[in-house]
């Protein structure tokens, strides 16, 4: 059982055993009762991990089968600066027993009697690095009908558009870190479309609006001549690459909540379309084209990335020695 705080990876828990068929099911299931709160169960889908998948589907929630492909040794190496960059805690030994031969596995591969140690990190490391989709800290319901809450404060990304195009609108809750209303609508004549931004402004606090630097400068003027506070910000191709970096980062930290707009999960999809050598996508290698991913770096693209700071005394960086 692993978790993920930021950039930092902590080992939570090990159960371990040689167990037929029937007594695996029994343990996956009262680690999945012990850890609840768990949102993915990874098994590798090869020969008894298959069958394992299959079975468990309708009793745990959350089952991903994953085909490994690479060796065990590349694997390893794909997890080896997030070692190095003491970025993955695991617990004492004085407090978990088993440590002394989890370490023992990590430190002698290829070499030790058993790596199963091993394989279970590496496939929980490479996951929780960006390989899962859409790597959102939670996953919530669309809740565009609920009232704001009053004592937030939000961003708008809007993207404006002419007549023979859509307009995109994305709300960010900067307490919650969440997107709480998204829409694109066909364009509408300048006054309508002005009047439909500054409405949303105003209903969620008199939020600010974000717009890029003159993507249509007599649009966003007529909105700011309604009232609404319009906040220009200059993209060249530098920096939106910077914005989409930073977006990805976000996502895979799992510091933002992304409810399940389907125009905005397919954008978010085709958008890390790349992946990197650890299957994990890139967010970077296209820039995106997309208005709701545009609208999305808008209200995010100076947000900090690493912003949730969490280091139980249990856990200890990967860096003592054991006997």
């Amino acid at each position: 059982m692993w978790g993920r705080v930021g950039a930092d990876f902590y080992l939570l828990d090990q159960v371990r055993g040689r167990w037929d068929f029937d007594e695996t099911i029994e343990a996956m299931k009262a680690v999945s009762e012990t850890w609840p709160e768990s949102s993915a169960v990874i098994i590798e889908a090869q020969t008894l991990g298959a069958a394992l998948a299959s079975h468990l589907k309708k009793k745990i929630s959350g089952i991903i089968p994953i085909h490994v492909k690479q060796s065990k040794e590349l694997r390893a190496m794909s997890c080896i600066p997030a070692w190095q960059s003491k970025n993955v805690f695991i617990p004492l030994p004085e407090k978990r027993p088993w440590v002394r031969d989890y370490v023992f596995e990590l430190t002698n591969f290829p070499n030790a009697p058993n790596d199963d140690q091993v394989d279970a990190t590496t496939l929980a490391l490479n996951q929780l690095r960006g390989s899962l989709f859409p790597n959102m800290k939670a996953v919530a319901k669309p809740i565009e009908r609920r009232p704001p809450k009053h004592e937030h404060e939000y961003f708008m990304g809007w993207i404006p558009a002419r007549l023979d195009d859509d307009y995109t609108v994305v709300v960010y809750d900067l307490k919650d870190n969440a997107v709480v209303r998204f829409f694109r609508i066909p364009a509408q004549p300048v006054e309508e479309q002005a009047k439909v931004t500054y409405k949303t402004s105003v209903y969620f606090n008199g939020a600010v609006v974000r717009v890029i630097k003159g993507y249509d400068e007599a649009l966003t003027y007529s909105a700011e001549l309604k009232g609404t506070y319009i906040q220009k910000i200059e993209f060249d191709k530098a920096r939106f690459a910077a914005a989409y970096e930073n977006l990805s980062q976000l996502i895979r930290n799992r510091v933002i909540d992304i409810p399940e707009y389907p125009e905005l999960m397919a954008e978010l999809n085709v958008f890390r379309s790349e992946f990197t050598f650890d299957e994990a996508p890139d967010y970077t290698t296209q820039i995106a084209q997309q208005s709701a991913i545009n609208a999305l770096a808008l209200c995010t693209y100076d947000l900090d990335p690493t912003m949730w700071e969490y280091h139980p005394d249990i856990w200890a960086p990967f860096e003592f020695d054991i006997v």
